[in-house]
């Protein structure tokens, strides 16, 4: 039996997170992709709809990243996910029906399942004065989150990979983005597990045509993730029209810093008033778009970063809706 047809256990450092994980791997020989199905990341706790939206936003533009011109790749809101745990993924979601424009055969996808446990312990101590006499008492908290990333074959319902780490939270460490993000260490171990997934697919990932340039380098405008809702968990956007105007803000400007960790402040200050979309950063000098320019529709759906990079691949230009700074839309096809 060949290396990759083996099941491997390996024990690797997350250097971003200091988190260690672990991976399991049998994949075969023969397997071939071209699509990549992203489910919506599944909280084993409490969690608002949205955050399940834009954690799988964040793990997508780590798969874009790593193997965006190889593989075509479909997240959250695209499709319908009806038993997440079932291998069998062509029947228990929409997900299937999504393959056939881009020519793209059940066989030839996997499915990517991103999920996380939270472990609490609660320890409660004596505060001391100065003379050691007991003056109080102090509970203390340590939280550990345990990730999950698995990656199916729906057609064979094989489990091709599966990793999982764990990351304990510190509680002094210094937060930078103005509780943007309520997990941190979470979301640095997730990433470095879809990361790790995607590397390990490396030599099954193909393309199902030579991928043509990028028209823009985009930022997100989530508003999106407000009006995701699955079954049991209702869309945020009627709580946040209820919410106080300033608390509404707060939090409008915490997710557009969550799902772009990198751009300057001064940038996502202009950003939040813009509707929902990609924000174009930049463009290649005479091209169709422009810095300023804000995609809002692609293939007649919200303008979402994988669907922008499908159509680099699709098999006939995407037409897309964008509006320009001046405040006219406009249509044209990319790429």
């Amino acid at each position: 039996m060949s290396l990759l047809g083996a099941v491997l256990l390996l024990a690797l450092a997350g250097s971003a997170c200091g988190a260690t994980y672990k991976v399991q791997r049998e994949v075969p020989e023969e397997l071939s992709a071209s699509a990549v199905v992203v489910y919506p990341f599944l909280f084993r706790w409490p969690e608002p709809a949205f955050r399940s939206f834009e954690l799988s936003g964040r793990l997508l533009d780590v798969a874009l990243a790593e193997a965006g011109e190889r593989a075509l790749f479909f997240g959250p809101s695209e499709f319908k996910v009806y038993r997440p745990e079932d291998d069998n993924a062509w029947a228990a979601s929409t997900a299937v029906t999504r393959l056939a424009p881009y020519g793209v055969r059940p066989e030839q996808a996997l499915v990517l399942r991103a999920w996380a446990e939270r472990r609490v312990q609660s320890a409660q101590g004596e505060l001391l004065d100065a003379k050691g006499r007991a003056v109080g008492q102090n509970l203390v908290e340590e939280t550990t989150y345990l990730g999950h990333v698995e990656v199916v074959h729906p057609s064979t319902r094989k489990r091709v990979l599966e990793l999982s780490g764990e990351v304990k939270v510190d509680p002094f460490a210094e937060r930078t983005d103005d509780g943007a993000d309520p997990a941190p260490e979470l979301t640095r171990l997730m990433e470095d597990l879809t990361r790790e997934a995607l590397r390990a697919l490396d030599d099954h990932l193909r393309a199902p045509r030579e991928p043509s340039p990028a028209p823009a380098r985009v930022a997100r405008v989530p508003w999106q993730a407000f009006e995701y809702t699955e079954q049991g968990r209702p869309a945020h956007v009627g709580a946040l029209a209820l919410m106080d105007p300033l608390d509404a803000e707060v939090l409008r400007q915490q997710r557009l810093r969550f799902a772009n960790p990198a751009l300057e402040t001064s940038l996502l200050d202009r950003m939040v008033r813009l509707p929902a979309g990609l924000y174009v950063l930049s463009a290649p000098e005479g091209g169709k778009l422009a810095p300023g320019d804000v995609i809002l529709q692609l293939e007649g759906q919200p303008a979402l970063p994988q669907v922008l990079a499908r159509a680099r691949l699709a098999p006939a230009p995407v037409q897309a809706q964008v509006l320009r700074p001046s405040g006219g839309t406009f249509q044209i096809h990319l790429p």
